[in-house]
């Protein structure tokens, strides 16, 4: 009896420390501005994937990666309507989330 009771206070005292140690108090005032790059579109239903450089410019500027989302775009290829349906080539291009620190006095 003795025993259960010493098992469950001490797994009571290391959940508490868990739950403790992942809290951490955030104050209202901090702000984060939000950036987003998408891929361009050099004519219509042509995309050219986000430069890598660009992507290192904004991590040099502070910027924070977030996510990565695939957008994808559907192109019909053209040919001779007698051949049957038309083949669909579907490509992939990565669209860009970032964030950083808002800093005090810039824009609300």
């Amino acid at each position: 009896m003795k025993r259960s009771i010493l098992t469950a206070g001490f797994l009571l005292v290391v959940g508490a420390a868990l739950v403790w140690a992942q809290y951490r108090i955030v104050p209202d005032n901090i702000r984060f501005d939000v950036r987003s790059v998408f891929p361009r579109e050099v004519s219509p239903g042509k995309y050219e994937q986000v430069d890598q450089r660009a992507l290192q410019a904004l991590a040099d500027q502070g910027w924070e990666l977030v996510s990565v989302t695939p957008f994808v775009y559907r192109n019909e290829e053209h040919g001779p309507e007698f051949q049957g349906p038309k083949p669909v080539v579907t490509q992939t291009y990565p669209a860009y989330f970032f964030k950083r620190l808002r800093v005090a006095g810039q824009r609300e």
